[in-house]
């Protein structure tokens, strides 16, 4: 009888979960829209660190340095949200698959204060995070061409392939060069 009650409560649970995940994903299960990257929305979230875009829509992935009273969040340097634009611009969490598959991050601790984050989904781009003290603020890193850039957005080129397997043409990473703030885009295929 408690395998039964087990048994059932697991499958309402999976249930459950898809029905979330479907709806939270909706607007983002037809990955033939190729967007115009250049018209899509900018934000200026309090605390950002970079955004991501990626086609089919105008959905935007905002990362933000996580902050308690002032200081850097050990336990988790570094929080992410939609901008839901398609949506009349809602906020909203990732999902659990989002956040464990995609669009979360993985951080590890280089010394107080400076992270080194992954994104779920791509790991090989590397991310660190650390205060500025010319800009007095957390910003990400990223390297390009053997040069560290302050990372600002990322693009991912989506042309066909299905929810949990996208074809992706290209990564397109866009921010400064912290010295002399001359911007940098540089595009790779993962």
């Amino acid at each position: 009888m408690r395998k039964s009650i087990v048994f059932i409560s697991f499958l309402t649970g999976l249930l459950f979960l898809s029905i979330n995940i479907s709806a939270q994903e909706k607007s983002d299960n037809t990955f033939d829209k190729i967007l115009d990257k250049e018209s899509l929305p900018i934000p200026a979230e309090k605390d950002q660190l970079f955004y991501l875009q990626r086609d089919p829509n105008t959905n935007t992935i905002i990362y933000s340095v996580n902050l308690e009273d002032g200081k850097l969040d050990a336990s988790r340097p570094v929080k992410a949200h939609w901008i839901r634009y398609a949506e009349g611009g809602k906020r909203t969490n990732l999902s659990f698959i989002q956040r464990t598959m995609a669009y979360g991050i993985h951080h590890s601790k280089v010394v107080d204060g400076e992270f080194d984050v992954k994104i779920q989904a791509y790991k090989d781009l590397p991310i660190h995070v650390r205060f500025n003290p010319q800009s007095k603020k957390y910003q990400a890193y990223t390297p390009v061409n053997k040069k560290e850039i302050v990372l600002e957005r990322i693009f991912v080129r989506i042309n066909g392939g299905s929810l949990f397997k996208p074809h992706v043409e290209y990564i397109e990473i866009s921010g400064y060069d912290p010295i002399n703030k001359v911007k940098i885009n540089h595009r790779f295929q993962p």
